[in-house]
């Protein structure tokens, strides 16, 4: 269940896309996402990731490397931003 503090990210018309790029830039497999999702929902803290430095594959870096390109494309709110110009009407 989804109910972390960015859950709603999940429903974003981009999410799927943007996870799959990310995973495969970090040649993790797809069906290795589930991490992935965990960390950006939410649901998931980053602080109980941590290395071991023996050079595992996939490492846990992968996971948090992935979940940051899908934090960093993907907008905080899903809701367009409305420009303001306030002298855009002349008249």
């Amino acid at each position: 269940m989804e109910n972390g503090p960015r859950a709603g990210i999940v429903k974003h018309p981009r999410y799927e896309e943007v996870l799959e790029r990310a995973l495969k830039k970090q040649g993790l497999p797809v069906v290795m996402g589930e991490p992935v999702r965990q960390l950006v929902t939410g649901t998931a803290d980053p602080r109980s990731f941590s290395c071991c430095n023996s050079g595992c594959i996939p490492c846990v870096k992968d996971y948090l490397r992935a979940a940051e390109i899908v934090l960093t494309e993907l907008p905080e709110d899903e809701k367009p931003k409305r420009r303001f110009w306030p002298f855009s009407r002349r008249g």
